[in-house]
């Protein structure tokens, strides 16, 4: 019998006293092998709300991490991949 992990996704965030939503979200489900190698990815940023453009960061922050985190050699880890790039998104 194979099973098959079955992934049902809902996102949704709140602008909060602001007139613009600073936070940003994403989810990557990979359609290929690595989807088996990495799995699923989310990725969450807390838009920082002493700055007008802040959400511009959390977007970009949010892109980035999903981009270069399914860019890093299928040989690294899961825990080995995020940390990479968290560390150098952080620098």
């Amino acid at each position: 019998m194979t099973t098959q992990l079955a992934v049902t996704t809902g996102q949704h965030s709140d602008k909060g006293r602001k007139p613009v939503n600073q936070d940003f979200h994403g989810l990557l489900i990979p359609d290929n092998h690595q989807l088996h190698s990495k799995g699923i990815a989310v990725a969450i940023a807390d838009g920082i709300s002493s700055s007008n453009v802040s959400q511009i960061a959390s977007e970009s922050a949010v892109a980035g991490f999903l981009s270069d985190y399914y860019s890093t050699p299928d040989s690294w880890s899961v825990k080995q991949s995020a940390q990479r790039v968290l560390r150098a998104s952080n620098a």
